[in-house]
């Protein structure tokens, strides 16, 4: 026979399971990789210096989408856009980068990551 004494906690029943981030932003494991974000080109959707970037290699980018892109064997982060008939590439201070063929859109950003 088991007595409880004192107070039943406040927290019982609302105990939550572990979060598995893996489980939460890697939708296919083999094309996903991550990426630490540099500059603040993109304070304007919320991704600042030092952010953990998910980026799905398997996701096909769309006008909107956050990618990454290598471009003079640098990789960058921006938004992909429409410009004209065309794509850019545009951060939020209105610069567009225009999409070559010596562009390599790297993958589609799904998630960001951070640390307070």
């Amino acid at each position: 026979m088991t007595a409880e004494t004192g107070f039943p906690s406040p927290a019982r029943g609302y105990e939550a399971s572990a979060i598995d981030l893996n489980e939460l932003l890697v939708h296919n494991a083999p094309a996903t990789f991550f990426m630490r974000m540099k500059g603040s080109q993109l304070v304007y959707r919320g991704i600042h210096t030092g952010d953990l970037l998910v980026v799905d290699r398997s996701r096909p980018p769309l006008p909107g989408s956050l990618v990454v892109f290598r471009q003079d064997d640098e990789f960058s982060c921006r938004e992909l856009v429409r410009d004209g008939p065309r794509y850019a590439l545009a951060d939020g201070a209105g610069n567009h980068v225009g999409v070559t063929e010596e562009t390599e859109i790297f993958g589609t950003v799904t998630g960001v990551v951070r640390t307070l």
